[in-house]
């Protein structure tokens, strides 16, 4: 008897590590920016199928293949931002050399440290995991989605807060985390829309009016929080908040802020009001593509100011090498 035996290394697997590390060639920032789009879409996918399950929804059932495609990929996000704490100190304004003689990176410090950090990194993925190994395609777990909903979310906003709000030094808001989160719920749920709606109107099984009302309502209580936030913030007045929004507003995020608001939300907030997208996936599709791609441009206005930089070779490097990962998950049977 002939025994063959294959070994499926998959070329986009290594040559997608491979270009993610190279884009720490050009310094960790670079790096950094690429790791946070995608693993919000994995954690962004972990709540939509959270819902779905909590809700014993129809409308998922399409989604599902997608869905858990990107939300496993979300142990192996984990280990991917474990090099990024060999650079904490090019990375964070608290894990400076002096950061402590600031009055405000002192008062954090009991919690904005490596070893407490880096514990509640391995904890947040360790529940991820964990609650993944719960749910299973095909089936509605009703019981696992109703409180794996809130606890992932509650992880999920401390981790926002870890790896994001605590890029900047001073800046402090308590929906920081949840404006993170529904934007990730928002591009995971386009992503999912979007790959089903390319198969055709069958393969979308009749939501297609569920779908469009989901992205609507996504982008509905996301837009809500993010002005909320800026308008208490702006109110305050508090110097060491406000300077966050300042930096932001000025050139050249100023115009890439009105790019997100407008394109990210009030364009495709009026398309979807249509029934057009209600009907077939044709209408659907550059719809949940569009929204998906400007879930970008929303995190770059935070993200590339705290970093000190724009988008150069390094990042395109990291989001080549990243999505050939995504899109070798996605073509697994």
């Amino acid at each position: 008897m002939q025994r063959s035996i294959e070994l499926t290394p998959s070329w986009p697997l290594l040559l997608g590590l491979g270009l993610y590390a190279l884009a720490f060639l050009f310094g960790p920032a670079a790096a950094y920016f690429p790791f946070a789009f995608f693993l919000l879409l994995s954690l962004g996918a972990l709540l939509v199928l959270l819902l779905h399950n909590a809700l014993t929804s129809r409308w998922g059932l399409p989604l599902e293949p997608y869905l858990y495609s990107l939300a496993r990929l979300l142990p192996l996000m984990g280990l991917l931002g474990l090099p990024f704490f060999f650079f904490l100190p090019e990375l964070f304004p608290w894990a400076r050399p002096g950061a402590t003689a600031d009055p405000i990176l002192a008062h954090r410090a009991p919690y904005l440290n490596a070893p407490f950090m880096l514990l509640r990194y391995v904890l947040f993925f360790t529940l991820f995991a964990w609650v993944l190994l719960k749910l299973k395609p095909g089936e509605h777990r009703a019981e696992v989605g109703a409180w794996g909903l809130p606890l992932v979310f509650a992880a999920g906003t401390f981790l926002a807060y870890d790896l994001f709000k605590s890029l900047e030094a001073h800046f402090y808001s308590a929906s920081f985390g949840a404006i993170f989160l529904l934007s990730a719920a928002l591009l995971a749920l386009a992503v999912a829309v979007a790959l089903a709606a390319s198969r055709g109107t069958p393969a979308l099984m009749g939501q297609a009016q569920s779908h469009t009302n989901l992205l609507l309502a996504l982008s509905i209580i996301w837009i809500y929080v993010e002005a909320t936030t800026l308008i208490i913030i702006w109110g305050a007045d508090l110097p060491h908040e406000v300077e966050f929004y300042l930096r932001r507003l000025r050139p050249p995020w100023d115009g890439l802020a009105a790019l997100w608001v407008v394109g990210g939300f009030f364009l495709p907030f009026l398309y979807l009001l249509t029934d057009l997208p209600k009907r077939e996936a044709r209408y659907l599709l550059p719809a949940a593509l569009w929204v998906a791609f400007f879930r970008l441009f929303h995190l770059a206005w935070y993200l590339l100011p705290a970093l000190g930089r724009g988008v150069g070779l390094g990042e395109v490097l990291g989001f080549l090498g990243l999505g050939l990962l995504f899109v070798s998950r996605l073509r697994q049977p």
